[in-house]
């Protein structure tokens, strides 16, 4: 008899909260921002992901709320002359939780 795994499979799931313990950037924030990098747009961002609009704006708000920190900017106009980007905290978070689920499932999946 071959020894079965303990474990079939491991699944994590984290996000950052703020001093008061309310969430405000996890797994969909993370998608949100990073589809917002890659399309400069939270109107495309939000629609590739399958978010509405105005959910992702909210999202967007609660994170800056809580964060303290400008993440996204945002730039009126439509067409060719609005879009969004990634500030530098935001792309620094991005960047910290997408650091922080690589190691949670290299943990999860070596147990």
């Amino acid at each position: 008899m071959s020894p079965r795994p303990i474990i079939s499979t491991a699944k994590v799931k984290f996000w950052f909260e703020d001093r008061k313990g309310r969430a405000f950037f996890g797994e969909g924030a993370a998608k949100l921002f990073e589809a917002i990098d890659r399309h400069k747009s939270i109107s495309v961002a939000s629609e590739r992901i399958g978010m509405s609009y105005r959910y992702a704006l909210h999202r967007i708000s609660i994170a800056e709320e809580r964060s303290g920190r400008k993440l996204v900017d945002r730039f009126r106009g439509g067409g060719a002359k609005g879009g969004a980007h990634l500030t530098e905290q935001g792309r620094l978070f991005l960047q910290r939780y997408m650091h922080a689920k690589r190691l949670l499932e290299q943990v999860a999946t070596s147990a």
